[in-house]
C-alpha cells in the first residue's frame, strides 16, 4: 500500500502546482494536499493540519519563499521545506538555504524532486528520532535526579558510576564520595556470604534481584531499606551496568512499631493492655506448669475515681491514673506485669510463685504505697484502693476463668469499705451466680409490677394521731416470696436501676397519698428516701417537678430523706440541689445523722428541716 504524503503546496499557479504532483504520484505516493498563495493561508494550514512535507515556489504575488519559510520558524515545526522554482540565481538559493530551507529544484529539473522528498524525509525522521532521545535522556536525568527512591548505577565491575540526590540525602554520602568505590561503602556488615550468594544467583539468573536489606548511613546508623537491582546487558547479552534502586523503610518500620505499641499499650499510661497482659499471662502460665509454680491474677480498682473526674475533670483524672500506673509499675517485680484493664481499673500478674506469703506481702505493700497522696496543681488526692486475687492453678487452669473469679474476689473486697484485699474461694462463685440472677429478675420486676410499698406511719404522741407516713420499698416476687431490702437495695443501685425504679417510689407514693385524702384519711404529708444514686443525678430536680404535678401532690407535703454522705461527697451540688428543693416547699431530712464524718456546725449551711 502506498505511503500518504501530506504535502502543502505554496504555489499560485495551479497548473504547476498539478505538474509537481503528477512527478511525486509517480514515486509511488498516495497524495494529500493543499494549496495555498498568501500568508493567512499558509497561517490558518500549519495551524490545523499536520504536514509531512512543504513545497514552496520562491516568488509569489505578495508572498515569497523567504516570507513563507520565516511563518514555518514562527510556528516552531520542523517539516522539510523544499523550493521550487523556475527562475532562482545560484546567489539566491545559497541564501534560501542558509535561512533554513532543505533544497532547491528548478521546474524543469523535477526529475530530482522525488529523490530529495526521500532524503528530506528520512532525514526529518532521523532528527525527530534524535529529539525524542534526547527529550528521552533529559526526562530520565530529572526523573534521576528528582526521584525518592535513592539511585545508584555501578559499571558491571559493582564500581559506582553515579548517584542521585536521594542517594545522598539517604545514606549522608555525597556522590563524589562513593564514585568509584563499591556499595560495600554502606554495607551495614550485617548480612553473611549465603545471603549475597542468593542475592548474586538471582541477578545472574533472573537479571534482577529485590527485598529488605540493612545498610549503614555516613553517621554510622543502621537502617532498614527495600532494594531493587537490575543488570543492564549489551546486544550481545553482555553486562554492562547494575542499576539499584532502594527506599528507606526507618519511617515505616517506626510507624509500624508505633501500631504494634498502640495495639498493646495503653494510650493513656502506657501501661501494658488487656490484650499484651493476656499474652504475657499465658505465657507464663505455661511456664509455671512445666515448673510447677503459681500465678496470680490481682484486679485492682480505685474506690470511688469517678468523684475525681466529677470534680476536678477528666483531665486530671487522667493524670492521676498516670501517676497509679507508675506507683505501680514503682512497687511491681521485674519478673511481674501491671496493665491498664480500663477506666480505674488495673490488673497485674505476679509469675513464679513459691509460696502465697508472696501475695500477702505485695499486697500489703500495695496498700501500703496508697497511703500517700497522690498530688496534681497543688492538690493532694487520696485514693483507696480495692484487690481481688485468683490463683494459678489452685482456683482455675484457663485464663478467662482466672479473671472472672479475681473479678468476683473484688467485687467482695468492695463491700467492707475500702482498701480491702479478697482472695477468690469457690463460694463466691455460688453467690455471683446467685446475684446475677437477682439482678436478670430485678430487671424484670418493674415492669412486672413486683415492687410494693409498705409504710411507716410518724405518730404524734400527745393525741395518737398520725402525722406522716415513710414510703418503705419492698420486692415481692411472682412466686409470692418477699425479698430482704438489703439484698436488693444495694444490687439497684450498684446497676443504676435505682433511678427508674425511684421514679416509680415516688409517684406511687404520691398516688397513694391522694387515695388516702379521697377515703377520708386526711392529708398525710409522706417521706420518701432518696439514694446517693439518687441524689445526685442531674435530672432529680426535674423528676420531682414532674411527678408533683402528674399527682397534683403538694410540695409541702413532701418530705426527702437522704443519707449524710449524699451531702457531703459534692458539698457545692449538694447545696445546689437542696436550694432549690427548699424553694419549692420541700422538707428535707437527714437519716442516719451522726454516722458520717460531717459536723452538725457544717450542716448549717445547708437548708435541712430534720436530723433523724
Amino acid at each position: 500500500m502506498p505511503d500518504l504524503l501530506r504535502i502543502l503546496m505554496v504555489e499560485d499557479s495551479e497548473d504547476d502546482a498539478a505538474l509537481t504532483l503528477h512527478q511525486i504520484a509517480k514515486g509511488g505516493y498516495e497524495l494529500f494536499h493543499l494549496r495555498v498563495d498568501n500568508e493567512g493561508d499558509m497561517r490558518a494550514a500549519l495551524a490545523e493540519q499536520a504536514w509531512d512535507l512543504i513545497l514552496c515556489d520562491y516568488n509569489l504575488p505578495g508572498f515569497s519563499g523567504q516570507a513563507a519559510l520565516e511563518l514555518l520558524h514562527e510556528s516552531g515545526l520542523d517539516i522539510p521545506f523544499i523550493i521550487i522554482s523556475g527562475a532562482i540565481g545560484e546567489e539566491t538559493a545559497v541564501e534560501i538555504m542558509k535561512l533554513g530551507a532543505h533544497d532547491y529544484i528548478m521546474k524543469d529539473n523535477l526529475m530530482r524532486l522525488v529523490p530529495a522528498i526521500e532524503r528530506e524525509l528520512r532525514e526529518a525522521g532521523e532528527r525527530r528520532a534524535r529529539r525524542r532521545a534526547e527529550e528521552d535522556l533529559r526526562l530520565a536525568a530529572k526523573v534521576f535526579e528528582a526521584s525518592a527512591e535513592g539511585i545508584m548505577i555501578t559499571d558491571a565491575d559493582s564500581r559506582i558510576l553515579r548517584v542521585n540526590r536521594a542517594f545522598t540525602e539517604i545514606t549522608g554520602y555525597a556522590a563524589e564520595e562513593v564514585i568509584g568505590k563499591t556499595p560495600r561503602t554502606i554495607a551495614s556488615g550485617l548480612h553473611d556470604s549465603d545471603f549475597y550468594r542468593h542475592m548474586w544467583d538471582s541477578i545472574n539468573e533472573q537479571g534482577f534481584w529485590h527485598g529488605e536489606i540493612l545498610d549503614r548511613r555516613k553517621n554510622g546508623e543502621i537502617y532498614p531499606e527495600w532494594l531493587t537491582i537490575s543488570a543492564v546487558r549489551d546486544d550481545r547479552d553482555r553486562v554492562t551496568h547494575y542499576i539499584g534502586g532502594f527506599t528507606d523503610l526507618s519511617q515505616q518500620r517506626k510507624a509500624e512499631e508505633r501500631i504494634q505499641h498502640l495495639i498493646h499499650y495503653d494510650a493513656l499510661t502506657d501501661l501494658p493492655n488487656r490484650v499484651l497482659f493476656r499474652e504475657f499471662f499465658q505465657d507464663a502460665m505455661r511456664a509455671a506448669r512445666r515448673g510447677g509454680t503459681r500465678m496470680a491474677f490481682l484486679h485492682l480498682d480505685l474506690d470511688r475515681f469517678i468523684k475525681i473526674n466529677d470534680s476536678l475533670g477528666h483531665q486530671v483524672g487522667d493524670r492521676i491514673l498516670r501517676q497509679v500506673g507508675r506507683r505501680l509499675m514503682g512497687i511491681a517485680r521485674n519478673q511481674d506485669m501491671v496493665a491498664r484493664y480500663g477506666g480505674d481499673e488495673f490488673i497485674i500478674a505476679m509469675t513464679n510463685l513459691q509460696t502465697m506469703e508472696e501475695v500477702s506481702a505485695f499486697s500489703r505493700l500495695l496498700l501500703d504505697h496508697f497511703t500517700e497522696p497522690f498530688r496534681d496543681d497543688g492538690r493532694e488526692i487520696f485514693l483507696t484502693p480495692n484487690i481481688g486475687v485468683a490463683i494459678y492453678p489452685d482456683h482455675a487452669q484457663h485464663y478467662d476463668e482466672l479473671i472472672k473469679f479475681a473479678d468476683i474476689a473484688l467485687h467482695h473486697a468492695k463491700r467492707p469499705g475500702g482498701a480491702h484485699v479478697e482472695l477468690y474461694r469457690e463460694a463466691m462463685n455460688h453467690e455471683a451466680m446467685a446475684r446475677l440472677n437477682l439482678e436478670s429478675d430485678l430487671r424484670r420486676a418493674l415492669e412486672r409490677e413486683e415492687f410494693r410499698l409498705h409504710y411507716q406511719p410518724q405518730v404524734d404522741i400527745a393525741s395518737g394521731r398520725v402525722i406522716g407516713a415513710e414510703a418503705l420499698l419492698r420486692w415481692q416476687r411472682a412466686d409470692g416470696r418477699m425479698v430482704l431490702p438489703e439484698e436488693f437495695i444495694p444490687l439497684l443501685e450498684e446497676t443504676g436501676l435505682i433511678i427508674p425504679v425511684g421514679r416509680w417510689v415516688l409517684r406511687q407514693a404520691c398516688l397513694d397519698r391522694k387515695r388516702w385524702g379521697q377515703a377520708g384519711l386526711g392529708r398525710i404529708p409522706i417521706a420518701v428516701n432518696l439514694s446517693p444514686c439518687q441524689f445526685h443525678d442531674r435530672q432529680l430536680v426535674s423528676m420531682i417537678r414532674t411527678v408533683l404535678e402528674e399527682t397534683s401532690t403538694p410540695s409541702r407535703s413532701l418530705e426527702l430523706e437522704i443519707t449524710e454522705s449524699s451531702v457531703m461527697d459534692d458539698p457545692d451540688f449538694a447545696l445546689s440541689t437542696l436550694e432549690i428543693l427548699h424553694q419549692m416547699g420541700i422538707r428535707v431530712a437527714i437519716d442516719d445523722f451522726g454516722t458520717g464524718y460531717s459536723s452538725l456546725s457544717y450542716l448549717k449551711r445547708f437548708p435541712i428541716d430534720v436530723l433523724k
